[in-house]
């Protein structure tokens, strides 16, 4: 069986759009777009961070949650061993929070949620608050970064990609993405000081590839929160130079429309259609056709 894209969305920086990259270029690779290219593929989106933002971005209630990452985690340690698909949010599972979600925000829409805000290919694996904790308890175990690459193990043949959202942190939870990954996307704030903490990131990167995951590779950076500005013209052009092609052409925008989709419990290339009125949708559409392509290369090499 084949075994999927394993993809770690990674930035130890908070507020560079980093959960919200990860959750539409899942969302996108999961519906496809025959216009754009890009094919539908099954996919696994993991939420490494605490905070448990992903959920939330579904119109998942986080309080009727069943096992969450954090018991994956802890699953034969301190208990019975748990299986990945015990800890999964299913397609239609998703599909339903979305339109209770939406339902909420548009009481006076008495049609109900638009027939094109579903999912058909997207499984979820949520975290919550008790995550934080993970990394005390398992500070001391042997084999404590490849806790997720093991449980990851039943994922082969059952997807085609995997995204992992992980933590603004440069700590354990990190490294376990980074040794369960083949490849690493790094959004990147179009701001001075952003760039600037990318030695920091990239050193990190190495370390995890000379100690514990020496296949791991870049899969691209891509620019968030881009405005027009000097200092965003900057930072794309000191981003080109370093990275060449291995930064998206696309730039994802600075909006409130972004920031704001998930009050109507979807992101937002599923909330919004990608069109001149709605630049956000657009943009993510645009970076999943790039990153749709490059998946096609890895699968056929």
């Amino acid at each position: 069986m084949a075994e999927p894209v394993v993809i770690a969305c990674i930035n130890h920086k908070g507020g560079c759009g980093k959960t919200t990259t990860a959750v539409n270029l899942a969302a996108a690779l999961s519906v496809g777009n025959e216009e754009l290219g890009i094919a539908k593929r099954r996919v696994l989106l993991i939420d490494l961070d605490p905070k448990g933002n992903i959920a939330t971005t579904f119109g998942v209630d986080k309080r009727k949650l069943g096992p969450t990452m954090n018991e994956l985690f802890k699953g034969g340690v301190d208990g019975a061993p748990v299986k990945l698909t015990e800890c999964l949010i299913r397609p239609d599972e998703l599909t339903k929070s979305m339109h209770s979600a939406f339902t909420r925000q548009n009481p006076e829409r008495k049609r109900g949620p638009p027939k094109d805000l579903m999912v058909d290919d997207l499984w979820l694996l949520p975290a919550d608050l008790d995550l934080s904790g993970v990394e005390i308890d398992l500070a001391t175990r042997i084999g404590r970064e490849n806790r997720l690459r093991l449980a990851m193990q039943n994922s082969v043949g059952h997807f085609d990609v995997v995204i992992i959202d992980a933590p603004a942190s440069l700590g354990l939870l990190t490294v376990n993405a980074l040794a369960a990954a083949q490849w690493v996307l790094i959004p990147v704030q179009a701001e001075f000081y952003a760039m600037e903490n990318m030695s920091q990131l990239m050193n990190m990167v190495r370390d995890v590839q000379k100690a514990v995951n020496p296949g791991l590779r870049l899969f691209g950076i891509v620019l968030t929160m881009v405005q027009r500005s000097r200092l965003s013209e900057t930072v794309a052009e000191q981003a080109r130079k370093h990275f060449g092609d291995r930064l998206f052409e696309t730039e994802i925008p600075r909006l409130v429309a972004i920031a704001e989709a998930p009050l109507d419990g979807a992101p937002i290339v599923i909330g919004q259609k990608p069109n001149k009125s709605n630049p956000g949708s657009k943009a993510y559409w645009e970076l999943a056709r790039e990153a749709s392509a490059r998946i096609e290369t890895i699968q056929n090499s």
